[in-house]
């Protein structure tokens, strides 16, 4: 007991002749700076400061600097890490130097060293420490080091419930980019290019001559078989009548009055009468071996409604299927690349939007994943 009370007289009477000098007494406890990689000894140390000796003179111009405290024991090394220093003095060979911006944990660290030495658990000897007593060191520094704070129970189990269903979106995305990827990858086809398109008749001048208007024919407007469309006014013949071969809609008018055509202008370009509109598209000769008649595909316009068709035609791009497997085309005859399909639909298309582009989808998975397809369709 008698030792005990000496021993904190002792450093009590250290600690208070310190006092009248410095903040904090230093210690020649064996440590060492690490700077940029390379060590320096220090002559003393507390927890305000340290001596460093043979500091080169270029860091100690610098004024401050980022630094690693080593501790040297016996079988082992304690390194506190990134210490901001401020050079203040030099004393011969020594540079005085202040820790500025300690962390509690760095602090604490630093004052279970100075007292495990000041209580006897270590000495120095040489340039290591020796520990004495291990168990009183780490149990100092065990009682010292601040504990995390508990979790309560009802915040564990909320931060639990998060990170689950953060989890569980994650692995929903990841599966549902994985079914859209195969999805679009083997079981869809888009076209290459799609627009409505059909059967139409176009009337033609017959003779050269000067033309003129019986009627003023517009877009949209009916016209009947045998009716007069125009005169074309001859210089040697009499005049030639031109009438029109069909029942049907006007879907473009290339006449005026008094023009001068010769054979074969176009005058009027007409829908007959019973032809239906359909789509005309075209589609990467690698993708031809895939689609059949009769198949269903999707259709959406312009204003992105959906549309139900069918395919009923397939033309091969001008050379025989057979060349295309076996034969590289060159860069200019880009059609062989590309085959048609002619497209069938079941829902009224007017006049104007014959030549109206659109995009065509053809779906060939099975009935079985339609539904699921459908769920991570683009």
């Amino acid at each position: 007991m008698k030792n005990g009370e000496e021993t904190k007289k002792n450093v009590n009477k250290i600690r208070h002749k310190a006092e009248a000098t410095r903040h904090f007494s230093r210690y020649k406890i064996p440590a060492y700076i690490e700077i940029e990689g390379k060590r320096y000894k220090l002559e003393d140390w507390s927890v305000a400061g340290c001596g460093i000796i043979d500091l080169p003179e270029e860091i100690r111009t610098l004024k401050w600097a980022k630094v690693n405290f080593i501790c040297p024991f016996d079988v082992f090394e304690t390194i506190i890490k990134d210490i901001k220093v401020e050079f203040l003095y030099r004393k011969g060979n020594t540079t005085g130097c202040r820790f500025t911006d300690l962390k509690p944990e760095q602090l604490s660290l630093l004052q279970d060293i100075i007292e495990a030495y000041l209580e006897g658990s270590i000495e120095s000897i040489d340039n290591f420490i020796n520990v004495i007593k291990r168990e009183d060191l780490r149990e100092s520094i065990e009682a010292r080091r601040p504990k995390p704070p508990k979790k309560q129970g009802f915040e564990e189990t909320l931060r639990k419930i998060f990170v689950f269903s953060i989890l569980t979106v994650i692995v929903i995305l990841l599966f549902i980019f994985l079914l859209r990827t195969l999805y679009t990858r083997v079981f869809l086809i888009d076209t290459v290019n799609a627009f409505f398109d059909a059967n139409l008749s176009v009337i033609r001048v017959p003779v050269a001559g000067t033309i003129r208007k019986k009627k003023d024919f517009k877009e949209g407007d009916k016209i009947n078989k045998k009716e007069i469309i125009a005169v074309v006014n001859t210089a040697l013949n009499p005049p030639v009548i031109i009438s029109s071969p069909v029942n049907g809609i006007v879907y473009s008018s290339k006449i005026r009055d008094f023009d001068t055509v010769i054979i074969g202008d176009p005058i009027l370009t007409v829908l007959p009468k019973g032809e239906k509109i359909f789509i005309t598209a075209t589609i990467l000769h690698k993708d031809f071996n895939r689609i059949r008649k009769g198949l269903d595909v999707v259709i959406i316009k312009n204003d992105n409604s959906k549309c139900s068709g069918k395919i009923v035609e397939i033309n091969c791009g001008p050379y025989l299927s057979s060349l295309h497997s076996i034969t590289n085309p060159p860069t200019y005859a880009t059609s062989w690349n590309y085959d048609k399909i002619k497209i069938a639909i079941d829902f009224p298309v007017k006049i104007n939007e014959l030549k109206n582009s659109v995009s065509v989808k053809i779906d060939l998975s099975p009935e079985f994943l339609k539904p699921i397809f459908n769920f991570v369709e683009p």
